[in-house]
């Protein structure tokens, strides 16, 4: 198939909207810097937070608040998350966007006031920072996710105007010698390889923290695992502290953890956090 063909397939699969990143600009960052973005000195571009300290000092980093990225002979300008999203509603056709605003919510709530005039709002409940978590006393959430993993972040493209004057935007393959967390047009930050790192753990390690999306103090419990693979000769799946998106199932402590939970031990699986996800979520401004 071609590109058209595939873009045509996979905008016919309306739930796949439920995975694009909620929270716009508020969690994502800005064109100003983002809560994720790594250290440089280079004053020319904005970076803020130490990414695990593997950026050596004279390292050029671009900043992930531009979530799309152009340079500067293009029409269009850099966007941020907000920008972006605007970006792919406006490549849909007219059914398109009509079952993506039917179906969902990609914002935000600060109050409760807000929380109570949209909880019945079905396009909300995919959305955890417009929904509540339920009043369930009894409920623990477990997150078990592995970080230290490459993890496309933000994107360089190319646009040119079709014939309807509508940007035609593909990854821009320009090679970026010079920046250390670009690769062939994809701005690299800490995930798992596949989810970036805020998606995995802002929730869990922040945002269900606090009265606002929490009100009835659900237990919650966050599992960091440091992605540590073997060589490839050594195990192809990266041995048993493997973290990465698919083979962090066969990680020995993520397995171990399960186990106790459906063996009615979860009592005994507490916090454990070995990123910098915390220091992540304060500089998210979010009550």
């Amino acid at each position: 198939m071609n590109r058209k063909e595939l873009a045509r397939i996979f905008r016919s699969w309306t739930g796949l909207a439920a995975l694009l990143p909620k929270g716009g600009s508020a969690v994502w960052g800005d064109l100003g810097g983002a809560p994720d973005d790594p250290v440089s000195n280079n004053t020319d571009v904005n970076t803020k937070v130490d990414m695990n300290n593997t950026l050596a000092d004279s390292d050029t980093c671009v900043s992930f608040g531009g979530q799309i990225r152009f340079d500067s002979t293009s029409s269009l300008g850099n966007q941020t998350m907000d920008g972006a999203l605007q970006v792919l509603f406006n490549a849909l056709d007219a059914d398109e966007q009509r079952l993506m605003h039917r179906d969902y919510s990609f914002g935000v709530f600060r109050t409760q006031a807000e929380m109570d005039a949209h909880k019945d709002d079905h396009r909300m409940w995919t959305n955890p920072l417009q929904h509540q978590l339920p009043n369930a006393p009894n409920m623990t959430i477990y997150c078990l996710y592995g970080h230290g993993a490459a993890t496309e972040r933000a994107y360089y493209y190319t646009s040119d105007l079709n014939a309807n004057d509508a940007p035609s935007l593909k990854i821009d393959r320009t090679p970026r010698a010079h920046v250390r967390n670009v690769d062939i047009g994809i701005v690299n930050g800490e995930g798992d390889g596949t989810v970036p790192l805020l998606s995995l753990g802002y929730m869990c390690a922040d945002a269900w923290r606090k009265p606002l999306f929490n009100p009835h103090g659900v237990r919650i419990v966050t599992r960091e695992f440091r992605h540590n693979p073997l060589a490839v000769f050594k195990d192809i799946r990266g041995g048993a502290e493997a973290a990465d998106h698919i083979n962090i199932l066969g990680n020995h402590d993520v397995t171990a953890d399960v186990l106790r939970i459906a063996a009615g031990h979860g009592h005994e699986v507490q916090d454990q956090f070995s990123s910098n996800i915390r220091e992540y979520a304060a500089r998210i401004n979010i009550p």
